[in-house]
């Protein structure tokens, strides 16, 4: 049987989780770069504007996530 302990803590991850989420599909605050910051190739028309705020083409920043993991 969970106890208050236990039903406060599985709120506090439950809402973690939803303002992850959040914060994640949020758009960038500033205007996405034509040319990736990493390795300076072309960004797309179409990735520009899916994602407002982005800095790198898809496989740099596919490189930076395989790293973080």
């Amino acid at each position: 049987m969970p106890d208050e302990i236990d039903r406060d803590q599985e709120f506090n991850e439950q809402r973690l989780e939803e303002m992850i989420e959040q914060s994640r599909f949020k758009p960038g605050s500033t205007p996405s770069l034509f040319h990736c910051r990493v390795c300076g190739k072309p960004i797309p028309e179409k990735r520009r504007q899916a994602l407002p705020g982005i800095t790198t083409c898809t496989e740099c920043q596919e490189k930076i996530e395989r790293r973080r993991r």
